[in-house]
């Protein structure tokens, strides 16, 4: 990102606790003009915060992209496509690409473009003459709920975040969609990483669980409790594809268990059963 020479990011380096520097990191630290471990952003009006998974690549020219759709929705927080980090970056540019090759503005821009298409520099410029937005006001949609709450890989308005909350998670993503009136989707990816749910289902679960829903209102408990219904689905269809250990398979469906079985409302089981699909319901009470 330092390479891209954008004046107006700042870098924060979040370390675990059992984690410390060495003095060559440390080094690098400063070159690269990082903070380490600055727990809560100066909330200033106009500024905007993404958290990045240390997995995460931001590609070229990313900031700049962001900074247009910024400076034209100040205070609406920006959700952004990616790549998908367990696949070729490369391949993935050149098959978006084709898959767009008949859209105008790809064929306007290879008209006056001088490189060859098989440059990869040039197939960057191709892919950012694709570039569009959308303003979404389906707050609540629950298919496009993950994308809106991830805990990494959004940009948030500073002057909406929750000081009270942790910087880094779903519980602060959806705090923030939840003051606002609508949401920008960046449609071209300018990152490439992994979803939480296939690269850590456990954490992806933790962080499911962090948000408070009796202190959610009306319009919203009901469709983040039937997001999360959805979601403990897709887990235990991702544990079942993934390579997940023993442990960790039997820690996950545990859990899921538990979050069924115990909520925090006195349903029945009965009612229990209609909330969820025929296959988790097998799974967990049969």
């Amino acid at each position: 990102m330092t390479s891209q020479h954008f004046a107006d990011a700042s870098f924060n380096l979040q370390l675990p606790a059992d984690q410390a520097l060495t003095p060559e990191q440390q080094d690098q630290v400063v070159a690269w003009g990082l903070t380490v471990n600055q727990l809560q952003p100066t909330l200033t009006p106009h500024n905007y915060l993404i958290n990045l998974r240390e997995t995460d690549h931001v590609l070229p020219g990313a900031l700049h992209q962001w900074a247009q759709v910024m400076a034209k929705h100040t205070g609406s927080p920006i959700s952004l496509a990616a790549f998908d980090s367990s696949e070729d970056l490369d391949a993935q540019i050149m098959a978006y690409v084709a898959d767009h090759q008949e859209s105008g503005l790809q064929q306007t821009y290879r008209q006056v473009a001088t490189a060859s298409i098989d440059d990869p520099d040039e197939r960057l410029l191709t892919l950012w003459s694709l570039q569009s937005y959308s303003v979404q006001t389906n707050l609540q949609n629950i298919r496009q709920m993950t994308q809106r709450i991830r805990p990494t890989g959004i940009l948030l308005p500073t002057e909406l975040l929750t000081p009270t909350l942790p910087l880094v998670s779903a519980a602060q993503a959806f705090a923030v969609l939840r003051q606002g009136t609508d949401i920008v989707r960046l449609h071209v990816p300018t990152i490439q990483r992994s979803m939480w749910a296939e690269a850590t289902p456990i954490a992806w679960l933790d962080e499911l669980t962090q948000v408070d829903t009796a202190q959610l209102d009306v319009m919203w408990q009901p469709a983040y409790t039937d997001y999360v219904q959805h979601q403990l689905n897709f887990l235990l269809t991702t544990a079942s594809r993934k390579q997940l250990s023993k442990q960790a398979h039997t820690t996950l469906m545990t859990r899921i268990k538990q979050l069924i079985i115990g909520p925090t409302h006195r349903w029945s089981r009965l009612g229990l059963l209609q909330l969820i699909s025929p296959r988790l319901a097998h799974q967990l009470f049969y």
